[in-house]
């Protein structure tokens, strides 16, 4: 990783910015500007629609959820192995849009370019390009796009394209396309795929053009899913010129408009283009016709002008809660701004669909979800979009039964094992050591669910869904260990994978075993709540689960009893009970260009014999259950691991940063905050083209909220320890907590908490419990 990159855009702290078009940036620039509002994502390539090769451009539209599908090719298979895979798969382009002007194509690679400017407005949610174009005739033109992917009509992208002859009055021939032969680039995306999908995998069923509206529908060879697009146009000349009609033209793979107007000198000429994703997932597929040009409709009758101000209403919002203010480092601002954005706009809003570990930026993971919702993004999103996150944890419910056919796969007659990766519920990881052998996603999902509820008061969904799902995950934790005599009968939990993705297959891993017993203990607290305060609903639940008392008596056991593996020496929780014994890791050996990369330059075997982690795993798990630690056992846990940890994953540095400033390392927290911050935004893994690094950009929220400020959320009790890095001047965050938006503003000397909306709020700062009963009341805390 490099962190001593410059930056790559001019430091703003609501813009990123991009003065120059290069054709060697583009690839990444693309997951830069890409644009989503949970449902539909599209990268931020050119209306231009420029033939870049596979190693310089992705044209890249995506519906979340919406995959394909084909038999995986193992050279030895197990039982159990995932038999077809999962992957997003590119759709039909609707952006392309070719402009002659005078008779001359629009391109940035002829003729001259002044006045570039490209802008994500991440205050807005809108993406702009401005410049002046002056033709290899000599002929100049002023042009305007903006570009959103509307939060208001989910199914809606909006493009508003201007243009203004600066020196002459002529033709301005606009040319809108459907471009139906698209494909992904899994051989650069996903190099170490080797099922795909490979080659166009839409097969078209309907494509027309009419009047001002282009329409496909196209069914996947393998998955059998069907999407529909379209896209509707209008033509605004000022009452200058007059508009001829359109004309159509539909080939094989494609269908165009095309409309000639009269430019005048001085004069702008603007195209409002919606364009419109919806698929069978959704609805049955002969109902897609209909509602795609319903949508159209709507969309078209409100014009772009509405939706860009609906859509900056929005964005306003989300800032209201969301918001993180920096002074005294811009650069981190702006940091910060960029991660918060994309996570948000990434997440689904539907309760069918998760969020990608790109989101929907690009093909990266094949568009699967990952622990990296519930560990990372879920947290940020509970206490700035409750909403949001609540549909997310809908989602778990959504795919339980496709989880407990997998658990049955896995041996467990009760209970529910979620997938390691996945997009509609099945597992889709082919490499079990790395995948299936994480059982830990059980726990972290029911880690976030309790941080929901604790954070929201949110007893409706315990009693409708989350029971349920913590019922359903603790069963596998009662069945896949037991109490071993060698271990002086503690229970024990064999052959899993943590966090840590170099030490696979291993006997007891800390991180495993107490985000199990956690998970346990919130099944029983839900239990015992519908027990006393819902009895008819634990009645019909008891009985659709059929559950047995006698297993909540083997929860209680196994929580009393379970084994951590522990150095009596060195006094710190080792990884798991082999860590210890292995060979030490020198990286002098290693060369520097393979060090990044040692799955892709190493047998696994050479790897997993090291004592070594690639990431954040048991300090993690001290992080999430800080409260169960002391402070010196914490520090001397981190002190270990400090020098055993690559930082390998993305998912790495945010996490240690926080547990520095937990144990008073501020400098060293500070360190990996700057690592996290800008990592996407910088590239500092060189791979930015694949779509953004979701985890890290949520970790960074929480290495200033529970880092820096101290913010913990722990058997109900919200507290704050703050401190602030010796760089700011200050720094201002808000948060929501049981229908109460608090403000918290910490400064050289002072920590203040501010009341900004509900009726009242308790919570802890340095082990003092404050209740604040008014709207505007501040209670301010020397530090």
């Amino acid at each position: 990783m490099n962190i001593d990159k410059k930056p790559i855009y001019p430091v703003e702290a609501w813009d990123i910015t991009e003065l120059e078009f290069k054709k060697e940036y583009n690839y990444r620039n693309e997951t830069t500007f890409s644009l989503s509002n949970g449902y539909i994502g599209t990268r931020g390539t050119f209306e231009e629609a420029y033939p870049f090769d596979i190693d310089t451009g992705l044209e890249g539209n995506f519906v979340n959820g919406f995959y394909e599908s084909e038999h995986i090719r193992y050279g030895e298979a197990n039982f159990g192995s995932p038999l077809r895979s999962q992957s997003i798969l590119n759709l039909p382009n609707l952006k392309e849009t070719k402009v002659l002007l005078d008779g001359e194509m629009f391109s940035m690679e002829t003729g001259k370019v002044r006045g570039y400017k490209r802008t994500l407005h991440m205050k807005e949610g809108v993406l702009e390009r401005k410049l002046i174009w002056k033709s290899p005739k000599g002929k100049e033109t002023e042009i305007r796009i903006c570009r959103l992917v509307s939060f208001a009509r989910k199914n809606i992208m909006a493009i508003l394209y201007e243009v203004k002859p600066l020196n002459y009055t002529g033709e301005v021939r606009i040319v809108s396309k459907l471009q139906a032969d698209v494909e992904n680039h899994t051989r650069k995306t996903n190099p170490i795929v080797d099922y795909g999908p490979f080659g166009r995998r839409l097969e078209p069923k309907k494509l027309y053009a009419e009047e001002r509206k282009l329409y496909y529908e196209g069914e996947t060879l393998g998955s059998k899913l069907t999407v529909a697009c379209g896209s509707i146009h209008k033509i605004h000349t000022n009452g200058m010129t007059k508009s001829e009609a359109f004309r159509q033209r539909v080939n094989k793979l494609d269908a165009e408009l095309e409309i000639c107007v009269y430019g005048n000198m001085g004069k702008k000429i603007s195209l409002e283009k919606m364009i419109c994703y919806s698929t069978e997932l959704d609805m049955p597929k002969e109902q897609l016709e209909r509602f795609i040009a319903d949508e159209l409709r709507h969309a078209e009758r409100e014009g772009y002008a509405v939706l860009e101000e609906k859509q900056k209403k929005y964005m306003e919002n989300f800032w209201k809660t969301a918001d993180i203010s920096i002074k005294g480092n811009e650069f981190l601002q702006q940091g910060i701004h960029f991660n918060m954005f994309h996570i948000f706009q990434s997440a689904g809003r539907d309760g069918k669909t998760g969020m990608g570990a790109k989101g929907l930026s690009g093909e990266g993971y094949e568009g699967h979800y990952f622990w990296d919702t519930e560990m990372y993004v879920l947290p940020v999103l509970i206490y700035t979009e409750p909403e949001v996150a609540k549909t997310l944890l809908d989602y778990r419910y959504y795919t339980l039964d496709q989880a407990r056919d997998r658990a049955r796969v896995l041996g467990h007659d009760k209970g529910a094992l979620f997938p390691w990766r996945t997009i509609n519920g099945q597992e889709a990881s082919t490499y079990y050591p790395l995948g299936t052998a994480q059982y830990h996603i059980n726990a972290d999902i029911a880690y976030a669910l309790s941080l929901y509820l604790q954070v929201t008061g949110d007893i409706e969904y315990l009693v409708e869904k989350g029971a349920e799902i913590l019922i359903e995950t603790a069963r596998v934790w009662a069945d896949v260990g037991s109490f071993s005599e060698c271990k002086n009968g503690k229970y024990c939990i064999c052959d899993v994978t943590g966090p840590d993705e170099y030490n696979v297959l291993v006997d007891n891993n800390f991180y495993t075993n107490l985000m199990a017993r956690e998970n346990l203990r919130d099944a029983l607290q839900a239990i015992n709540y519908l027990k006393k305060n819902r009895l008819q609903t634990w009645e019909k639940l008891k009985e659709r689960l059929k559950f047995l008392e006698v297993e909540a008596e083997q929860w209680e056991k196994i929580i009393e009893n379970m084994y951590f593996p522990y150095d009596e020496i060195l006094k710190i929780y080792p990884m798991d009970d082999g860590f210890m014994m292995r060979k030490p890791w020198d990286e002098s050996k290693i060369p520097p260009e393979k060090r990044a990369w040692l799955y892709e330059n190493y047998h696994p075997l050479f790897i997993m014999r090291h004592r070594m982690s690639k990431q954040a795993d048991a300090i993690l798990g001290m992080y999430l259950h800080s409260n169960l630690f002391s402070e010196e056992e914490i520090r001397r846990n981190y002190d270990f691991y400090q020098k055993v940890t690559l930082h390998h994953s993305s998912l790495s540095t945010c996490i240690f940063g926080i547990v520095a400033s937990g144990i008073g390392y501020l400098e060293e927290a500070y360190d990996y905050f700057s690592q996290s911050a800008r990592m996407d935004l910088d590239d500092y893994h060189n791979n930015f083209y694949a779509g953004i690094h979701a985890a890290n950009m949520a970790g960074t929220w929480q290495a200033i909220v529970n880092g820096f400020a101290g913010m913990r959320c722990q058997n109900t009790r919200l507290e704050f320890k703050p401190t602030i890095p010796e760089e700011w001047d200050e720094y201002t965050f808000r948060i929501l907590y049981r229908k109460a938006l608090l403000k918290v503003k910490i400064s050289k000397n002072e920590a203040r908490f501010t009341l900004l909306e509900g009726e009242n709020i308790v919570f802890y700062v340095k082990e003092k419990e404050i209740e604040i009963t008014k709207r505007g009341e501040t209670y301010v805390q020397k530090i």
